[in-house]
């Protein structure tokens, strides 16, 4: 078993310390000193173990739950729901500061960007206007350089922000976040719509899928008092992303 001793030993290794401890809390999954069905220590136990902060914790633990490895559950902790990885691609969040990590830990190559005129239904589904010329910029999002490729994606872009497309390529960290650096107003509120659909055969090649997929489209339109940043499909194979909510029953008033 992997322990905190070989860990120190690897100080001096490559890759952030988050990273190290997750291959040897990935070990103890795989070897099963945390069962199936288990609770692994808690984030402040693993930050003593380590003697590293709980956000370091918390990172080396998204990427097991990204995995398929645990799951989190409020008020339970963190249960072990695997000993191998899945390519299950899970996604739960709240904020954008949660979407704006998941841009930072994924890795995005445009394909194409160009100039296109609104129709009536795409207008519909992005916020603007039928006519408006917006710019249009697809790519796949992987998990990493030569790694899996996670979505499609296709954002839309107001013509207001034509100054600022030239900066997207290359660009690893969300669009969102660098529009709104240039912009008047910060994003309020993010909304987001999800539709089972048939994926297009165009993406279908890009994701490397059989003719006749199923998506899971996850639309998202981020609003500031100026009106949409940017709306984004994000194009998901059907059979490789669990989408995940967590739904309280909420307290009763106190008199």
């Amino acid at each position: 078993m992997a322990d905190t001793t070989s860990l120190a030993g690897e100080a001096a290794g490559d890759g952030p310390r988050y990273v190290r401890i997750q291959k040897v809390l990935e070990e103890r999954l795989v070897e099963g000193v945390y069962p199936v069905g288990s609770l692994i220590p808690t984030e402040i136990e693993l930050a003593a173990e380590f003697n590293t902060s709980r956000f370091t914790i918390r990172e080396a633990l998204r990427y097991l739950r990204e995995h398929g490895y645990v799951e989190r559950r409020q008020g339970v902790g963190t249960r072990v729901i695997s000993s191998s990885p899945h390519s299950t691609f899970f996604r739960s969040f709240g904020s954008l500061e949660e979407l704006f990590q998941i841009a930072v830990e994924t890795y995005y190559v445009i394909l194409y960007t160009k100039r296109i005129a609104l129709d009536p239904e795409l207008a519909e589904l992005v916020g603007g206007l039928p006519g408006e010329e917006w710019f249009e910029v697809a790519g796949v999002r992987w998990t990493r350089p030569g790694g899996t490729p996670i979505c499609y994606i296709q954002s839309y872009i107001p013509s207001r922000f034509e100054h600022l497309i030239p900066l997207l390529d290359g660009h690893q960290g969300p669009f969102f976040a660098l529009l709104e650096r240039h912009s008047d107003g910060k994003i309020e509120e993010a909304v987001q719509e999800i539709r089972a659909l048939p994926m297009p055969s165009e993406i279908e090649r890009q994701l490397g899928l059989s003719k006749g997929s199923w998506a899971l489209q996850l639309l998202r339109r981020y609003l500031t008092e100026q009106g949409i940043l940017i709306a984004s499909f994000n194009w998901h194979p059907a059979g490789q992303m669990v989408y995940r909510m967590h739904i309280q029953r909420a307290k009763p008033a106190i008199d």
